[in-house]
């Protein structure tokens, strides 16, 4: 799809956040669209070095170890995500919960923080926010943003973009998707196992975020689970649902998923409730559609 001839699109991909992230630029001259994807780039990078639970020298990082013993300031970003996970978790009666971190690392899906006290049996009412971007941990808790932080990264990168003058852009990173402009992108909604027809989605000005169990890690003694968790009921989600949600920020959507495939179609209020909708797949059933159209899907 070229919105100019003489302005060919330009694509580039580079490794962050646990995938491979792409974005396409259309509409502009070739050296300005790749200073264009540049500064999106840039603005992902930051994120991921903030928010990663892996880098010892992130706010995440520093939050683990640190927060249950005094404030951390924070960068604005990163408080900004922590709020937008508040407000999911209290949407969502906790389902949503970036303090579930300690059951990923206990089944072997993250390694143990350095450094970090042993957690506390918490909750995301343990986490509050102040003046100043401080953070503070009323107990001991481990965090992780991976379920929120790819999404608020092609926020950010679409909004780069825009100041940069791109009309038409796309931000891939690994599913989690914004598409900025008016001409739809199309985008099939295969499950990773499925090879029989699936929906299309035609999506502008918006975003969708997919989620699966597929990504499979034995638990001793225990069946396998996969890599998202309902927060309220510490449990994980059903391995092999396929969800993918569709909302107008990326933040939103990439959020959502985590709920709709712990919850399934307990979640269409919920989705309603942020104007999102979400396409869910459970093994033997049809698609379903719910949210804010509940329709049956092709």
């Amino acid at each position: 799809m070229n919105l100019c001839s003489n302005n060919p699109a330009v694509e580039r991909a580079q490794p962050w956040l646990g995938t491979l992230v792409s974005i396409r630029v259309e509409g502009l001259p070739s050296a300005e669209a790749h200073r264009a994807i540049a500064g999106a780039f840039a603005e992902i990078a930051a994120i991921h070095r903030l928010m990663s639970f892996h880098d010892p020298a992130s706010d995440v990082s520093r939050l683990n170890r640190e927060a249950a013993l005094h404030a951390i300031a924070v960068h604005p970003w990163t408080y900004s995500v922590l709020a937008e996970a508040q407000q999911f978790s209290r949407a969502s009666d906790g389902c949503f919960d970036v303090s579930v971190a300690a059951e990923l690392v206990s089944w072997g899906m993250l390694p143990t923080p350095q450094g970090a006290h042993e957690p506390l049996r918490g909750t995301w009412r343990d986490i509050e926010l102040f003046s100043g971007n401080r953070v503070a941990f009323r107990r001991p808790l481990w965090i992780d943003l991976g379920g929120i932080a790819k999404g608020f990264a092609a926020d950010r990168a679409v909004e780069r973009l825009r100041e940069c003058g791109a009309r038409y852009a796309v931000v891939n990173a690994g599913g989690d998707m914004r598409v900025e402009g008016e001409n739809p992108e199309r985008i099939r909604l295969a499950t990773p196992s499925q090879s029989d027809l699936a929906p299309v989605l035609e999506l502008a000005n918006g975003s969708v975020a997919g989620s699966s169990g597929t990504v499979q890690q034995k638990r001793r003694g225990k069946p396998a689970c996969g890599p998202h968790i309902d927060g309220s009921r510490r449990a994980p989600a059903p391995i092999d649902r396929f969800v993918c949600v569709v909302a107008e920020r990326c933040v939103v959507a990439d959020a959502l998923t985590k709920v709709a495939m712990a919850r399934g179609t307990e979640s269409t209020d919920l989705l309603r409730r942020f104007s999102a909708s979400a396409y869910l797949k459970d093994p033997g059933k049809q698609w379903l559609r719910i949210g804010a159209m509940e329709t049956a899907a092709a």
